[in-house]
């Protein structure tokens, strides 16, 4: 039974994804001259990816936490990184918001031309001018009151835990004085098991009390990454004590 759930989700998904692909296309190519902020295309995007999770029936979201995020602001947003499919889980966050990516992902057909279309940033592995490059769109994009998502790991976890944070998003934080709003997920590590789609299955996503520019201020930006790792560590332990249940 479950191999025929997967092979009826991924049929269904394929034939879907190749018809929207074709009307985000036509979206950008008639919006793309005056949609500095590609806000159109975003809207696209965030239907493809909630369409993901509904075309199977057997899936659920759970998102707590939207009392948290303030309408009009823009955040550094950081979140654990599980799986390809934490993308499409994190447009439940209603507002515009652009990626930061590795370059190598953009190379992905279909979905590294709509990283590219959406105008998202990408960021080379371990180049500093690279990483300077990225800060100055991310800066840019916050200034016009567009949010920017990282994933401080910098990598998916490869055993379901909240791994060690990177700095970057910190950074981008104290220089573009803008509130860090943290999310932890889960669900995604899980959904494709051995022998298909892990059907029924629950994702879940925990919007957190974001850490504001003020507070941001106030940090070292060392402090700033352990407070938040401890922070969504803490919360995914909570939510997820599966994952690490044989740790020390």
């Amino acid at each position: 039974m479950k191999r025929l759930k997967t092979i009826y989700y991924l049929t269904v998904l394929t034939l879907f994804t190749v018809v929207i692909f074709s009307v985000f296309a036509l979206t950008w190519l008639l919006t793309v001259l005056f949609d500095r902020n590609r806000a159109v295309c975003h809207h696209v995007s965030r239907f493809w990816s909630m369409m993901i999770y509904r075309l199977c029936p057997w899936w659920r979201i759970e998102v707590t936490g939207r009392e948290h995020i303030r309408p009009g602001r823009p955040y550094v947003v950081v979140s654990n990184h599980q799986a390809m499919l934490d993308i499409p889980l994190l447009y439940v966050l209603p507002f515009n918001f652009k990626w930061v990516s590795k370059r190598e992902v953009y190379k992905i057909p279909i979905f590294g031309w709509v990283l590219w279309m959406h105008g998202d940033v990408a960021i080379e592995r371990g180049g500093t001018a690279s990483a300077k490059a990225m800060l100055k769109s991310c800066e840019a994009y916050l200034k016009r009151g567009v949010s920017v998502i990282l994933f401080p790991e910098g990598t998916r976890t490869k055993t379901g835990r909240v791994n060690a944070f990177k700095e970057g998003a910190m950074i981008l934080a104290e220089q573009s004085v803008v509130d860090v709003l943290p999310v932890v997920i889960d669900g995604t590590f899980d959904a494709f098991g051995q022998g298909g789609i892990a059907a029924p299955h629950t994702f879940q996503v925990h919007i957190l009390p974001p850490v504001t520019a003020e507070e941001v201020a106030c940090c070292s930006t060392r402090e700033l990454r352990d407070r938040l790792h401890t922070l969504m560590e803490d919360t995914h332990r909570n939510i997820a004590p599966r994952h690490y249940s044989d740790s020390k």
